[in-house]
């Protein structure tokens, strides 16, 4: 019941900022992803002024999207726009989503893996950070390619990923580096 009362929702706010941000969230690039933590993190990130954290963004991303792999093709849940043979914000994109699986959301994963690492460099601005982690996976809800519970789920296994790398060496180092 939730999943339909939030992909009701999520067709409302469609139109205006909200729709235009989660249309920019749709391009999960780790320029996109930078830029789009920017004002939360209070200073422009960028490939050449903040080269370390950038490249720890593209690595966080990469770890996040491969942590719903499995789940994603186990369950092949499909996505709400398919289920209700609805459009989407995104219709140009559409084509290239109907035989991908909905659950968990890989944008989802990667934009709240990214505020949890964002949010742990720049403590002081955590709030903010996580507020903009959190709508990347409300943005694929707006934007009618997944349901609330797979948008939770991929908050979960972000979370689990996140946690998985921080055991790494490699981890540390690029975190001390992006510091």
């Amino acid at each position: 019941v939730n999943d339909m009362v939030q992909y009701v929702w999520g067709k409302t706010q469609r139109r205006g900022a909200r729709g235009r941000q989660a249309v920019y969230d749709a391009y999960m690039v780790t320029d996109s992803v930078v830029a789009g933590f920017s004002e939360a993190f209070g200073l422009a990130l960028s490939k050449a002024s903040t080269p370390a954290i950038y490249d720890l963004v593209a690595k966080t991303i990469s770890d996040a999207v491969y942590a719903t792999k499995k789940a994603k093709k186990h369950y092949r849940r499909r996505r709400p726009s398919v289920q209700f043979g609805d459009t989407t914000l995104i219709p140009w994109d559409e084509a290239s989503h109907v035989n991908s699986p909905s659950y968990p959301p890989s944008h989802s994963a990667a934009g709240w893996a990214v505020a949890l690492v964002l949010s742990e460099l720049n403590p002081a601005r955590a709030e903010p950070i996580l507020k903009r982690g959190y709508e990347y996976g409300q943005s694929r809800v707006i934007a009618g390619y997944h349901y609330q519970s797979d948008v939770d789920a991929a908050r979960l296994a972000a979370s689990a990923a996140v946690a998985r790398i921080h055991t790494t060496p490699e981890f540390a180092e690029a975190l001390k580096k992006a510091r």
